[in-house]
């Protein structure tokens, strides 16, 4: 049996791991702390179990609020309401870790960063102090989290992944007058000058799906989308907008919930275009799905959910015996985990991917690539084989913080940091595009790669820029 990537790279990095020592453990995926109290630790003290009715969101002294207008976000101005005292650096965010999506490896990855620097001696001799949050897939599971980093005076929200949540909090962030570094990419994320996004907001993934779609020729694909978090629309109209905009006519669109325990009733519609009525007879497992056999028959399938949700629809997929001639163009398949299961089901070859950053799939030797595997096998060996596109989003955002930290220098404040943030110009993250920032509002990277799996994944184009 061929061994899977995520195998080969976790025997390759427990080489490289016992030249430098023993590995350390993974504790659990809900809190850890490295000993010696020198850690980016879970430290958690009253966050995970925040109630939202108490929470309270008024901005602290030394910030100003803001709006979407693009103007100035001042932070604290004092250190200690900074969250900086004492050599410790209060570094915060959350993350959906019950429910249909689980994010504690886009916080471990953002942790091992952290740990890595805390035990290369910290920044201008201070050391990270991460907390964290289980937002739990749920609005008001973020807000209470929200409050409690607020609370806490983090110095600023780090790597955070919280699908239902992030994107409504960021106002109470810029209300706080708090930076957040990184995140999914929602749109709230390029609306207030507090936040430096990492990556391509989601409403870009519309141009480049619909870009790469017409340049494969797909005429009629079917569409599956997720829509139970509360930011998806406008991504959806921007997808759907520019698919007709490139001459691309869907033949049916399904909005997906992540909560549902299967796909199939999404797959019924797919597979036979609107109406949900048997259009396409050669959608059998014997025979694949053809053009020409009907008038709303889908020549594809594109899609835009969740690593976990993709799953279900590939699984459902089989089951239907749905095999659309130019199969099926989504974006960020590639999460080790489930690689299996996409091969399992046959839906992954011939697949295209759409992705902000470099591959490790595609690029093992690339140097970041190399130290963020390398790094995550040796603080959460348990994670390499969750890693995503998402987690190096995560690592993403810590680099760029830690960055700004260093450029802050020993005058750490929310407002010296943003200052620092706001200084940086052509960033190589070593994966992506150069990222740069300034004052007003952030929009750093709107650039994408394709793959295509062929019995392994293989990249298919350069940068692809808005």
């Amino acid at each position: 049996m061929r061994a899977t990537f995520a195998e080969r790279i976790a025997v390759a990095l427990m080489t490289l791991a016992l030249g430098a020592g023993a590995l350390l453990g993974y504790a659990t995926l809900r809190a850890y702390q490295q000993p010696g109290g020198t850690v980016v630790g879970s430290a958690q003290g009253g966050v995970e179990s925040a109630q939202a009715s108490g929470a309270q969101t008024s901005a602290p002294a030394g910030s100003t609020t803001t709006g979407s207008t693009g103007a100035t976000t001042t932070g604290s101005t004092s250190a200690a309401s900074s969250g900086v005292s004492g050599g410790l650096i209060k570094v915060g965010g959350f993350f959906d870790m019950t429910g249909p999506v689980d994010s504690s490896v886009e916080r471990d990855t953002v942790k091992a960063y952290l740990q890595k620097v805390n035990d290369s001696g910290g920044v201008n001799g201070r050391k990270f102090q991460y907390f964290d949050c289980d937002s739990k897939y749920d609005v008001a599971a973020a807000h209470a989290c929200a409050a409690q980093m607020i609370q806490n005076q983090v110095l600023a929200i780090v790597g955070w992944t919280a699908p239902q949540g992030e994107d409504g909090e960021v106002p109470d962030f810029a209300q706080a007058g708090i930076p957040v570094v990184g995140g999914l990419g929602t749109p709230n994320e390029f609306k207030y000058p507090n936040s430096y996004p990492v990556s391509a907001s989601f409403v870009h993934y519309g141009d480049e799906l619909a870009a790469e779609a017409q340049a494969l020729g797909i005429k009629r694909p079917s569409i599956v989308v997720i829509t139970d978090v509360p930011w998806v629309a406008p991504v959806e109209k921007h997808l759907l907008d520019n698919l007709l905009a490139h001459g691309v006519q869907y033949s049916d669109v399904e909005e997906a919930a992540s909560t549902a325990p299967n796909y199939d009733q999404y797959l019924l519609g797919a597979a036979h275009g609107a109406g949900n009525s048997p259009k396409c007879p050669g959608c059998q497992p014997a025979k694949p799905c053809s053009p020409t056999e009907g008038a709303n028959c889908p020549d594809a399938l594109i899609a835009a959910l969740d690593p976990y949700s993709y799953v279900k629809l590939t699984q459902a997929m089989q089951r239907a015996g749905f095999h659309p001639p130019k199969g099926m163009l989504a974006a960020g398949l590639d999460k080790g985990v489930f690689q299996n299961a996409y091969r399992n089901t046959g839906e992954l070859q011939g697949a295209h991917s759409l992705v902000p950053f470099m591959s490790p799939y595609v690029y093992p030797s690339n140097p970041t690539v190399h130290d963020y595997l390398a790094t995550v096998q040796h603080y959460y060996p348990n994670q390499v084989v969750n890693l995503d596109i998402y987690t190096q989003h995560s690592w993403t955002a810590a680099m760029v913080f830690v960055e700004a930290v260093r450029r802050a220098g020993s005058n750490l404040t929310r407002a010296s940091l943003m200052q620092a943030l706001n200084s940086i110009q052509g960033f190589n993250t070593g994966w992506s595009t150069a990222l740069s920032y300034g004052a007003g509002l952030h929009d750093p990277n709107r650039c994408f790669r394709y793959m295509v799996y062929q019995d392994g994944w293989k990249n298919t184009s350069d940068w692809n820029c808005l």
